[in-house]
């Protein structure tokens, strides 16, 4: 027994060898990622990878490097079946994602059923008739009862606390009069509404619960101030525009900090790579890729409905900064995918400044010449998108 499991040990050290000696093999190939001298380092600078193949990539390269066959007995992509937690979490290796809701047949109502209260923080507990399961609501509170609504949506790992509570919204928010409301448990899903119940994401009923149930519960106990504005990052900035376009009328502002906006090839790779990071199947969502449900959630193409509103868009460029080689622990497989990560949403963002400026929409959009797909990065960006659109709300 002893020698059966040593030599079991043994195949996996292998495994995880090799196929970190793939990923990195596969992000040198398209230029997204420093040597495996370099790597070894722990000091891996923006001068030493500011040139490494920026111009080169294609969606096709990214598709290669995030997907590369499939390990045996998981679901979803080799490497987001070695890294679910890549880049959404302070901590990027502190877990395991959240166990899979499963829906209660009894809650067929939607209401609240709790709430704490620690100052001007509160967690509220919603049940969802649509998704059949309680949801967990943050709230932050504005100093005064008149003040509008800002509701933020997490990336793919959408924990709890949220990503924007872990990393300083008390601080970036303490003294602007602006209530937060930040749903959580949306891991993977798009923060959409999908066709058909997942069996591991459960039923996903989200924008409706966002632009429905939300303002309905939450708003009038908060505030009397009817203007609200939706902004996130990652999964969720993708999320923000589309919501923004699909529902124009609820929002006057809404902003995104490294997300991509279009389901046209890359935008549904991206997705795809969402979606399978949590063990989910991407055409239980909206059925296959291309068709016109597709299109009806594709941010670009909807974007005349984004006129009138203050608008902000941002991303980096893959560009590790100082200190990113270390905030990935060594990791060369999730430090490949964080630089390919931002890598493609510069090129979303800049999609979606092109796309704007030939309508004629106004809007910000701040292309950084660094930073990686993290936390790190959007906590940065977040008070700069805060302060770009907050005057429509006012």
């Amino acid at each position: 027994m002893a020698a059966t499991t040593t030599r079991q040990a043994g195949v996996a050290a292998r495994t995880a060898r090799a196929l970190l000696t793939v990923g990195a093999a596969a992000a040198l190939a398209v230029g997204l990622a420093p040597a495996p001298a370099q790597a070894q380092t722990g000091s891996i600078g923006p001068e030493q990878i500011a040139n490494q193949g920026l111009g080169a990539f294609s969606p096709e390269s990214l598709s290669q490097l995030l997907y590369f066959g499939n390990l045996p007995g998981s679901s979803g992509s080799t490497m987001m079946g070695l890294a679910h937690r890549l880049g959404f979490s302070p901590n990027m290796f502190a877990g395991s994602p959240p166990p899979s809701p499963q829906p209660n047949p009894e809650i067929t109502e939607t209401k609240v059923i709790g709430k704490e209260v620690d100052g001007r923080y509160e967690r509220w507990l919603i049940n969802s008739g649509d998704m059949k399961r309680g949801i967990t609501v943050e709230v932050y509170r504005a100093t005064r009862s008149d003040a509008p609504t800002l509701y933020l949506l997490d990336g793919v790992g959408s924990e709890l606390p949220s990503g924007f509570m872990q990393w300083g919204a008390r601080e970036q928010f303490g003294d602007q009069n602006v209530n937060l409301v930040i749903p959580t448990g949306g891991q993977g899903t798009m923060w959409a509404d999908w066709n058909v119940e997942d069996p591991v994401l459960g039923i996903s009923k989200w924008e409706t619960f966002i632009t429905r149930d939300l303002p309905r519960f939450v708003e009038p106990e908060i505030t009397t101030n009817t203007r609200r504005g939706i902004g996130g990052i990652s999964m969720g900035a993708a999320a923000a525009v589309t919501t923004a376009t699909r529902n124009p009328e609820l929002y006057q502002a809404v902003f995104g900090v490294s997300g991509c906006y279009s389901t046209d090839q890359l935008g549904q790779i991206l997705t795809r790579y969402t979606v399978e990071s949590r063990g989910g199947t991407v055409t239980n969502m909206w059925g296959e890729p291309g068709n016109e449900t597709w299109r009806a959630h594709d941010g670009l193409i909807n974007a005349e409905n984004l006129r009138g509103k203050k608008i902000y868009l941002s991303s980096g460029t893959g560009v590790a900064e100082p200190g990113d080689w270390e905030r990935y622990h060594g990791d060369a497989l999730n430090f490949a995918a964080g630089m390919a990560l931002e890598q493609a949403t510069d090129r979303c963002t800049r999609a979606a400044d092109r796309r704007l400026r030939e309508l004629g929409i106004p809007a910000q959009i701040d292309l950084r010449p660094t930073g990686m797909h993290n936390w790190h990065y959007y906590s940065q960006q977040i008070p700069v998108a805060w302060r770009s659109v907050k005057s429509a709300l006012y």
